[in-house]
């Protein structure tokens, strides 16, 4: 398994492919989708990965732990042979995953799938989460997924909604044959709504949540949450009311390494100029605000009104985060977005560096992944960057080598699973069953 950190992935409401197609590279990628309707959109999610360690806070956990019981028959398991979506997916090595989705065409994402082939077949190991009461929203997952046997899973409503009053996360050690409750996470005082975007953990013990409970005035109020037991205790750290700094703008994504260092991205709309990037040093309780210095060729691009940035979800991987930051010229709107590359080593400020534009992924720091609908990847660290494919669909990619990635697709309203063995030039579809025996 490579060094990365486990990225969290967030299930949604999907719809189904049809047969296999290959794209040539540098050529839009044509998929027969089914005309099936979804009643949700996609998430983007984070990925995870490590900077630099420091001294790791005493934090207070709540004296009393109650854990909920909970209907193991609450959700029967899918029988083998039934088709299913893979919404978002974590794989692990050539063989070994995660996924969240539901049966095809189902307009669910409430389960939780291990594959053990490399993404053709799948075995449900949702965990025994209640089904909603009568009138309440649909549930949808997000998970965390160490290896093949850790994880941990929590629900909310797939399309945000009041608050509950026990959510839990559920951590498994022995692959979803059982799963653990941990405390009730504590939703007092939280008024408007509750959604969960992003769920991480560093190591076994340390673990953040972050949700989502209310908005207004380009604020993206947040709850964040923390675990130093690996799940079995959770206290709320931040509140919307307070650590103002961090409640203003949209946040794009969370990762952290330790129990201390981590990061939080988002995205000011263009409401107020320069990039939102804060980062702990304690575990999440305190956060301050990182000033990203402007590249040579646009010296104003994070003082001047007429920009409007954004950071996309940070990886990270070995000691080093990974930033993408983009910028709109609202005074010339027909340039493009201006895209850098910024990276920091053992914590200190990262530093600005061409690219094109997407979701970075890295293995190894020397090969790097920009993924959109255009798929470019570097092979010198970032200095040149070759144009892979363009593709027509949108993706949550996730590769295990240099060769060989998936990526959790959607085109339109339309979801579907694809493999990729040249390193993103070409892909292929797949169509995800549920395993006949054990």
């Amino acid at each position: 398994m490579n060094t990365r950190t486990r990225i969290s992935i967030t299930g949604l409401l999907v719809t189904v492919l049809a047969a296999c197609n290959l794209t040539q590279t540098g050529k839009p990628t044509a998929i027969p989708w089914d005309t099936l309707r979804v009643t949700a959109t996609i998430a983007t999610l984070p990925s995870g990965g490590l900077i630099e360690a420091s001294p790791t806070p005493t934090l207070s956990t709540p004296t009393q732990t109650h854990t909920p019981t909970a209907d193991p028959l609450a959700v029967p398991r899918l029988g083998a042979g039934t088709a299913i979506d893979i919404l978002r997916l974590e794989m692990l090595d050539a063989l070994n995953g995660w996924g969240i989705g539901g049966p095809r065409a189902s307009g669910a994402a409430n389960r939780v799938f291990a594959t053990r082939d490399g993404g053709a077949t799948w075995v449900e190991v949702s965990p025994p989460e209640p089904v909603p009461s009568a009138g309440a929203e649909v549930s949808a997952a997000i998970g965390y997924f160490a290896d093949a046997q850790t994880a941990w899973v929590t629900y909310h409503a797939s399309i945000p909604a009041g608050v509950p009053e026990n959510p839990v996360v559920w951590r498994t050690d022995d692959g979803g044959e059982t799963w653990q409750a941990g405390s009730e996470l504590d939703t007092s005082g939280l008024t408007e709504t509750y959604w969960v975007s992003h769920i991480n953990f560093s190591g076994k013990q340390y673990g953040w949540l972050l949700a989502h409970v209310g908005a207004g005035m380009n604020h993206d109020y947040i709850a964040l949450y923390r675990t130093a037991d690996g799940g079995a205790t959770w206290s709320r750290v931040i509140d919307p009311a307070t650590d103002g700094g961090i409640q203003s703008c949209t946040k794009t994504g969370m990762a952290f390494s330790d129990g201390s260092n981590g990061w939080l991205t988002g995205n000011c709309n263009g409401v107020r100029p320069g990039a939102f990037l804060f980062q702990t040093k304690d575990g999440g309780s305190h956060w301050d605000p990182v000033s990203l210095a402007a590249p040579a060729p646009h010296p104003d691009l994070f003082t001047a009104d007429q920009y409007a940035c954004w950071v996309r979800a940070p990886f990270l991987n070995g000691n080093q985060a990974y930033l993408g930051v983009e910028c709109a010229d609202m005074g010339n709107p027909a340039a493009g977005n201006i895209t850098f590359l910024y990276r920091s080593s053992s914590g200190g400020a990262p530093t600005p560096q061409a690219y094109p534009g997407g979701d970075l992924f890295t293995l190894d720091g020397n090969r790097i992944w920009a993924l959109g609908k255009e798929i470019f990847r570097s092979d010198t660290a970032g200095v040149s960057w070759t144009k892979l494919a363009t593709v027509t669909w949108d993706g949550q990619f996730d590769f295990v080598g240099a060769q060989l990635g998936w990526a959790a697709v959607r085109k339109g309203s339309e979801y579907g699973l694809v493999q990729t063995t040249d390193g993103g030039s070409l892909w292929v579809q797949l169509s995800p069953v549920i395993a006949a025996g054990p």
